[in-house]
C-alpha cells in the first residue's frame, strides 16, 4: 500500500506519462516531495541500482517518444500558402468579428408586481450619479443585486449581439462616451441602468493575426495523419521480424 501511495504522489509531482504538460503542484505536495526526497539522501538511495535502472528506464522511454516526435514531422511541409486559401474561405463566417460592447451593469431584480418601486429606485440613483454625488461602481457595489457584483463590479466584459438579451444589447448599443449612461432599461423581472466603458467596430481579423493558428492546425493534422501511417509501419516491421523469428513449418512439426 505505501509502495502505491508514493507512486501516486511522485505521478502528482512528475508526469507518469512522457510527454506530459508540467502539473501544478500544491504547495503540501511540494512539502512532501521534499521531505520523501531529503530522507532518500539520508539513506544513499540516490545510489541504489534500482535508481539507476528507473533513470536509465525513463532516459529511454523520452528518446524514443522524442524519435516518435521527429518522425511525425519529417517531411512536413511549409503550409504558409495552404494557410492563405484557407484563411480567405474561413474569412467571411469565421474571422469577421462583429461589433462588440461593454457597460457597467447596475441590476435591480423586483418580484411580480414591484416593477415601479425598481424603476424609481434606479431613477433615484442615476439622478445622484448624474449629479456627481454617487459613483457608478460605488452605487453598483452597494445596490446591484447581480449575486457577482463584488467579483466583477458590475463590468459585462465583452459581448456582441445574442450573447445578452436583445434588449440590453440595445440599449448598451446607443452608449457613447458623449452619452454614457442609459436610461432605466426593464427586462422581465429585472431593471436595468448601463454605464458606457467602451466598444469595438465590426472587424475583419487580417492573415498576419491568425496565420500562426492556421498554420498549427494544418500541422497538427499533419502529425495525426503521420501517427497512422508511421504505427502501421511500425507493426509491419514487428510482424515481419516475428515471422523470421518463428521456426520453419517442417521443423516445427519434428
Amino acid at each position: 500500500m505505501l509502495r502505491k501511495y508514493l507512486a501516486a504522489l511522485l505521478c502528482a509531482i512528475i508526469p507518469c506519462v512522457s510527454g506530459a504538460a508540467e502539473p501544478t503542484v500544491s504547495p503540501e505536495t511540494l512539502f512532501i516531495r521534499d521531505t520523501l526526497l531529503q530522507k532518500g539522501l539520508a539513506l544513499g538511495l540516490d545510489k541504489s541500482p534500482e535508481l539507476e535502472k528507473q533513470v536509465a528506464a525513463f532516459r529511454e522511454e523520452q528518446i524514443a517518444r522524442l524519435a516518435l516526435n521527429a518522425a511525425l514531422e519529417e517531411g512536413m511541409p511549409d503550409f504558409t500558402a495552404r494557410a492563405e486559401e484557407l484563411y480567405q474561405v474561413r474569412k467571411e463566417k469565421q474571422y469577421q468579428l462583429p461589433l462588440r460592447l461593454r457597460v457597467r451593469v447596475l441590476e435591480s431584480s423586483f418580484a411580480s408586481g414591484a416593477e415601479a418601486t425598481a424603476r424609481s429606485q434606479l431613477e433615484n440613483l442615476r439622478s445622484q450619479i448624474l449629479a456627481g454625488k454617487l459613483d457608478f461602481k460605488a452605487a453598483v457595489l452597494a445596490h446591484s443585486s447581480d449575486p457577482e457584483r463584488k467579483l466583477t463590479e458590475g463590468d459585462s466584459q465583452w459581448f456582441s449581439a445574442g450573447q445578452k438579451s436583445d434588449v440590453l444589447y440595445a440599449a448598451a448599443e446607443q452608449l457613447t462616451p458623449e452619452k454614457p449612461f442609459s436610461d432605466i432599461v426593464m427586462d422581465e423581472n429585472r431593471a436595468y441602468l448601463l454605464h458606457y466603458l467602451d466598444r469595438k467596430a465590426p472587424e475583419v481579423r487580417s492573415f498576419d493575426e491568425v496565420k500562426a493558428e492556421i498554420i498549427s492546425e494544418l500541422q497538427q493534422a499533419y502529425r495525426d495523419t503521420q501517427r497512422k501511417v508511421v504505427m502501421e509501419k511500425f507493426r509491419t516491421q514487428f510482424q515481419q521480424q516475428l515471422g523470421k523469428a518463428a521456426p520453419p513449418p517442417q521443423a516445427a512439426a519434428m
